[in-house]
Formats: structure tokens, C-alpha cells, sequence
């Protein structure tokens, strides 16, 4: 009797399970020579994927040995010498059958998909396509980890703003976890931004409903429509509305640009800070309280100091990697 060769090499995940019980089997069933031995030896060696394949088939077989030794083997008139070789066949049967229904839910287990973590480095922007037909946006420094096991469309947002544009399925909601709150989508494309426990959620079309994932924040949930802004922490939930080229500018990181409007220039400097290792410091509170218009690059935050220090006349000085401004 002759089995598949199980030898080959750089087989995908299942390929290998399938190899695996290949060997076991060849091993139960069937004589074993040296020659054998080393392949499997060889085989064992190649990969430590084949290794821990072969061994958790190897427990899982000799578990169900253990199971089918505590039966007692059926009464048969046709003699001792008989009914052994039946009780035998019998016996080999099921551990066959069970070798196979543990092959099957291996296979499943490991074949399952788990979550996945996008992430962007400070600076850097990325657009991921999800296997719902989705797509999101990563702003600088942002951390996310998409669940889409098991019917499931759930996305944790663990820090930075990302931009949604939502497949919408009545059948399996699309959800976001974010600072202790919940969006849950109805058909919609919205921004999320994440910081310091604070939840900023800007909704540019749709619907959504934006609730509270941790049962220690007491917030009623509050369906969000086109044009609102919701800012949610522990302790609060506020709304306002924006106008459409308010959310334009908010969304402006997507083509690598930042927008202010009587923005002062401590705030201008957080929002470069968050794009640069190099920061932007103002100490001094009447500079800081200056306010400044104008659109510029998300990468250009040296070319934002000289142009500011022009206008206010302010003096530049480079410490210790970092860009400070002042009288």
C-alpha cells in the first residue's frame, strides 16, 4: 500500500497539516524503514512549522488511543482469534476517523483569520483597503487593529485619527472602538481622532451612532448626522456642527496639509508636533496667544517657524533638536 509523498518544502500552512497526517498516518499504518525515518527526519528539520504541525497531530492522536484503550472490545461468537482482529480493524477505523475529524479542526483553528494592526510612524500616512470592501486612512502615528473574524467587522482605533469610508451591511454592523467609546456605522464615511483619553468623531456623510463601549461611562448614545462634530470623554459628550469646508480642512492630512483659521500658534505647534520627531516649542504665552492663517505642509514645520518668526517678528533658535520660538 502506497501513501503520498509528504516531503515537499515551502507548502503553504495546510499543505503542511496535510503532510503532517501524511507522516502519522505512514507511521501507524504502514511499515517503517531507516530510509523513511531519515525523510521524515529531513522533513522535520526544514521547517519549525513542520515540527509543531506534526507534534500537535502527535498529541492529538495519542489522546484519542488513550479514549479508544478504555473501551472494552465487543462479544463475538466467532472466537477469541476473531473477534481480536475485528476488535482491530475496528479499533483502527475510529482512530482513523478521529485522526481525520482532528486534522479538520486543526486546519480550522489555524486557518481562521485573527485581527490585524496597521500602524503608521510619525509623519507618515497610509490608506488600507479591509476585506469588507471598507477603506481607512491612517493619519501620522495612529495604531489600529482590524477583527473581521467570524462575521464580525470591528475595528479598535488604540491611537492617532484615522479617515473611514464604510461598506455599509445591515447584516454585520461596522463598528469602532475608540477611547471607551463605540461608532457604530449606518452607512457612513467619518473621522476618528484619538488623544489623551479624548474622542473626537467628525461625521462627513450618513449616519452613525457614537456610544459608550465601557459601562463605567454614563453617556446616553447619540446618533451623529452629516456635518456634526462630537467630542466625547469620560465625563462629557458635546456636539456642534461644522460647515462642509470645516470638514474639508479637518481632512486635510489626507493630502499632506494642515489648515488653520485664526488658529493660535500654540495650537499650530501641537498640530505640526504631532507630524515631526522635531518639535515646536513656544513658552512664551503672548507668542503662543498670536493667531495665524493659512495652509500649509503636514512635513514643512521648519519652513512654518521662519515663515512666522517673519510675520510676528519673532526670534527662531534650534535646542537640543527642537525649534523654539519667542520674543
Amino acid at each position: 500500500m502506497s501513501d503520498t509523498n509528504p516531503g515537499g518544502v515551502d507548502m503553504p500552512k495546510s499543505d503542511v497539516e496535510a503532510c503532517a497526517a501524511a507522516w502519522l498516518r505512514r507511521q501507524q499504518y504502514f511499515d517503517w524503514s531507516d530510509v523513511e525515518q531519515a525523510e521524515f527526519d529531513a522533513w522535520l528539520a526544514k521547517s519549525n512549522n513542520h515540527a509543531a504541525a506534526y507534534w500537535r497531530l502527535k498529541a492529538a492522536w495519542a489522546r484519542t488511543e488513550r479514549l479508544a484503550a478504555l473501551r472494552s472490545p465487543p462479544s463475538s461468537p466467532a472466537g477469541p482469534a476473531k473477534s481480536k482482529r475485528n476488535w482491530s480493524l475496528i479499533r483502527r477505523s475510529v482512530a482513523g476517523l478521529s485522526l481525520l475529524v482532528v486534522i479538520g479542526v486543526a486546519a480550522m483553528i489555524l486557518l481562521q483569520p485573527g485581527p490585524k494592526t496597521y500602524s503608521t510612524p510619525v509623519g507618515g500616512r497610509e490608506t488600507v483597503a479591509l476585506s469588507d470592501g471598507s477603506s481607512v486612512d491612517l493619519n501620522t502615528d495612529t495604531i489600529l487593529q482590524a477583527d473581521f473574524a467570524r462575521g464580525r467587522r470591528t475595528v479598535e482605533v488604540e491611537q492617532g485619527e484615522a479617515f473611514f469610508r464604510v461598506k455599509h451591511d445591515t447584516s454585520s454592523p461596522f463598528t469602532v472602538i475608540a477611547a471607551g467609546h463605540r461608532i457604530v456605522d449606518i452607512g457612513t464615511s467619518f473621522l476618528v481622532r484619538t488623544s489623551a483619553n479624548r474622542l473626537e468623531v467628525a461625521l462627513v456623510s450618513g449616519r452613525a451612532r457614537l456610544e459608550p463601549s465601557n459601562a463605567s461611562i454614563q453617556q446616553a448614545s447619540k446618533i451623529l448626522t452629516p456635518g456634526d462634530v462630537a467630542v466625547a470623554t469620560a465625563d462629557a459628550l458635546n456636539v456642534s456642527k461644522k460647515l462642509p469646508n470645516e470638514l474639508t480642512d479637518k481632512l486635510a492630512w489626507r493630502r499632506g496639509a494642515l489648515v488653520f483659521h485664526n488658529t493660535s500658534l500654540a495650537d499650530a505647534a501641537d498640530q505640526f508636533n504631532r507630524y515631526s520627531d522635531t518639535k515646536l516649542v513656544v513658552p512664551d504665552a503672548h507668542a503662543g496667544a498670536l493667531t495665524i492663517n493659512g495652509t500649509f505642509r503636514t512635513d514643512g514645520i521648519e519652513q512654518f517657524a521662519r515663515a512666522t518668526s517673519d510675520v510676528f517678528g519673532l526670534r527662531v533658535e534650534h535646542r537640543g533638536g527642537d525649534i523654539v520660538m519667542g520674543r
